[in-house]
């Protein structure tokens, strides 16, 4: 991958960065507001609940994208934390994030839970 490729997926990392940065200290809609009727309160605990699944999505999304910086910044970036073979070059153009080759994130997504995560891949995050 060229120094010119990597430069510009850099400033969309950062430029992404950002924008998470952003939208993940939005919380106003994990307060929790006082209701009368039933009806309200559990509309507002369901609402609530999305707020905060979208908040951890943005916050894992946020990781991924600094830990990618970080990567670039190392020397690392578009090598496979899992086999230490390159990324392809689509692949970082379609997921900038991109920690893992295909082989090998198809490999972690046939897992189920966390706990089966490579452990190089859990110390990177």
């Amino acid at each position: 991958m060229s120094n010119g490729e990597v430069n510009r997926l850099q400033r969309m990392l950062e430029a992404r960065v950002i924008e998470l940065t952003n939208s993940t200290r939005r919380r106003d809609a994990i307060v929790i507001h006082k209701s009368a009727e039933e009806l309200e309160r559990r509309q507002q605990a369901s609402d609530r609940e999305l707020a905060m699944l979208h908040l951890e999505l943005e916050s894992h999304r946020l990781r991924e994208a600094r830990a990618a910086l970080r990567r670039i910044g190392e020397g690392t970036y578009g090598v496979c934390l899992e086999c230490d073979e390159p990324i392809s070059p689509k692949r970082l153009a379609a997921v900038p994030s991109a920690a893992l080759c295909i082989r090998c994130q198809e490999s972690v997504d046939c897992r189920c839970g966390a706990k089966n995560l490579p452990f190089r891949l859990a110390m990177a995050a």
